[in-house]
């Protein structure tokens, strides 16, 4: 599970790094015209596209184009759906053990080698090797069998009712040439070839990488699927949201994958040289209270804030279109509304009865915002303003890059408060749950802890029964230590010529797209 940062107008990052055009010196390299498409990503990154290493979202523009995984969500669809990809079927045994996949034949990895179940073997093996952040995902194989070229059996330690959706996961388990793995080990397992080369069956190749700088993408000619219209892809990384604007209006580019604040992608509202479109999104954005905190002790007085908190009004104010209230704890869809819903319902008295009551005299409620995000502080902001004006003295604070993760080293000294976005890393409700309402998940920011929440947590992985998150939800619920307010939409601008945006898009990714599905009017 990742963090979700929108970048304002201006150059917001730490770093500066150039925005290289991948191509300028030949002929249909920049936006707006030929079978070359242009880019912008709006957001640093210089983490390998490796997809065992990479836990990044800016990333999978990379690792979603150039590999495929044994299964993947439905693109295009605001459900998370599993579907085929190099595994054409599969089934699942009584005791939720045994998973046994049927490969897509006439499949090659891009260095010609033939798609086989060793393939999936040494994937399997090569993710525990390297150990990154997606690890987890498959540590609960013990054995790959491989009966014969185009069945492998994966054979788990426990039942894992969330063991599909890692699969599918963008940060899922991704086959590998095995040639690959084997001639270009080195002493790292292949990752230095794998920072700037892929070893992927997808419709595009890595062809060109800079790390941090520019990438390139080029159609596979052997690609098992539909041809790609787009045979070119040329990806800047640009952390100067205003210079790409700028590029994109000149047509120089065909495109920026969101990271725009409110009145940026706004203004384009009715612009003839710019499309703008928005996809829904398991991003959610919360409010974190600490535990803590010397204003608000108990739930009870946690819920009455968050029922003085007029979540249409603050994200109408703060995002308009980039985000849709909610009413649910988990992402919006990720469970049946009635499992839940946090039971709050605006009260326009309950910021003066708070202030009334005494529990804020003399304090100031601080608002934490990780300061790269623009969301965060937008929301934070309105936010503080809201309850300053309702006679309860606030402030937003920013954290400075990374700083937002450490807030548990002196909660004393932390905010009462966080806005904070989150997108989960698979549509299962265990890859949310854990990783947030957890003080080992690592996306717990204050720490907080739900009695009984690890076992019962563990004990709904055993069963299908999805029904089985509604009474988790509710004792997260009933702890207010959390209160999600919206779900934020992926943004996109492109030209007005460039089609099958929606078809390119998943409710699993933010700010990424599969190039295949794109073309040009």
């Amino acid at each position: 599970m990742r963090s979700s940062f929108r970048l304002g107008l201006a150059a917001v990052a730490t770093a500066a790094l150039a925005l290289t055009g991948c191509a300028a010196d030949r002929p249909g390299a920049s936006g707006g015209g030929g079978d070359v498409f242009t880019a912008a990503i709006v957001q640093a990154y210089t983490t390998p596209p490796d997809p065992d290493v990479n836990y990044d979202g800016p990333g999978l523009n990379i690792i979603q184009n150039a590999y495929e995984g044994l299964v993947k969500y439905q693109d295009g669809a605001d459900e998370a759906e599993i579907v085929p990809s190099l595994a054409t079927d599969w089934t699942v045994s009584e005791d939720g053990l045994t998973y046994t996949f049927t490969l897509r034949e006439g499949v090659t990895f891009h260095d010609g080698t033939p798609l086989t179940s060793a393939a999936v073997a040494t994937s399997v093996e090569r993710r525990a090797q390297v150990d990154g952040g997606p690890a987890y995902m498959t540590a609960d194989v013990v054995e790959v069998a491989t009966p014969d070229d185009h069945t492998a059996v994966l054979t788990l330690a426990a039942p894992n009712s969330a063991f599909l959706d890692y699969l599918a996961s963008p940060f899922g388990l991704k086959i590998i040439s095995p040639t690959v793995l084997d001639e270009r080990a080195g002493d790292d397992f292949a990752q230095t070839y794998l920072t700037t080369h892929d070893g992927g069956t997808g419709p595009y190749e890595l062809t060109a990488a800079e790390t941090g700088v520019r990438y390139e993408l080029t159609a596979y000619d052997d690609y098992w699927g539909d041809t790609p219209s787009l045979t070119t892809v040329q990806l800047k990384i640009s952390e100067n949201a205003s210079a790409s604007q700028l590029e994109l209006e000149r047509g120089e580019i065909d495109a920026i994958l969101g990271n725009l604040n409110k009145s940026a992608f706004e203004s384009y509202a009715d612009s003839e040289d710019v499309e703008t479109s928005t996809f829904p999104n398991f991003t959610t954005q919360m409010i974190y209270a600490n535990p803590e905190s010397e204003i608000f002790t108990t739930p009870e007085e946690r819920a009455s804030l968050y029922s003085g908190i007029d979540t249409e009004g603050i994200v109408s104010a703060a995002m308009g279109s980039l985000e849709e209230p909610t009413t649910q704890l988990f992402p919006q869809g990720m469970l049946d509304a009635g499992l839940d819903d946090q039971g709050i319902a605006y009260d326009e008295g309950a910021l003066e009865r708070i202030t009334g009551s005494g529990i804020a005299d003399g304090k100031t409620i601080r608002i934490g915002y990780a300061g790269s995000s623009a969301d965060g502080r937008a929301v934070a902001e309105e936010l503080g303003a809201r309850l300053s004006s309702a006679g309860l003295p606030a402030e937003a604070v920013a954290y400075a890059a990374g700083t937002i993760y450490t807030l548990t080293d002196d909660l004393a000294a932390a905010p009462d408060l966080a806005v904070f976005s989150v997108f989960p890393d698979a549509g299962h409700p265990d890859s949310w749950a854990r990783i947030i309402y957890t003080p080992g998940g690592g996306l717990d920011l204050f720490g907080a802890e739900v009695d009984g929440l690890d076992a019962a947590l563990d004990d709904a992985l055993g069963t299908t029964d999805i029904s089985a998150y509604g009474p988790i939800a509710q004792s997260v619920i009933d702890s207010r230590h959390w209160f999600s307010i919206g779900s934020l939409n992926t943004t996109l601008l492109t030209t007005p010529d460039i089609t099958g945006t929606r078809e390119a898009q998943n409710l699993l990714e933010y700010n990424v797209l599969h190039f295949a599905a794109l073309d040009r009017a």
